[in-house]
């Protein structure tokens, strides 16, 4: 099931392949790497092949491939999540 980047992340991953200083909260920093669009090391940040690729393109086709699956979530009828919907391990 590919993950789909938010407009936030495509346009952090734009402004990072144009060289513009931008600040990526660690959250972010983990999901864009675990996505495989940047590289984070001791010089920082670098955008992979494959961030440049999604950068250039559309943001609505902006997806990347992901092993994580689609998990079912309970809602109301007004889209809520209904509590107390975990599955036991027992």
């Amino acid at each position: 099931m590919p993950v789909k980047l938010s407009d936030l992340e495509v346009d952090l991953l734009r402004k990072l392949v144009n060289g513009e200083a931008v600040s990526v909260s660690s959250h972010q920093r983990i999901r864009l790497e675990l996505a495989g669009v940047i590289r984070d090391g001791a010089r920082g940040m670098v955008v992979t092949a494959e961030g440049r690729e999604l950068a250039r393109r559309d943001p609505a086709k902006a997806t990347v491939s992901s092993l994580a699956g689609d998990v079912k979530i309970a809602r109301d009828d007004r889209g809520r999540r209904m509590p107390f919907q975990r599955k036991s391990v027992f």
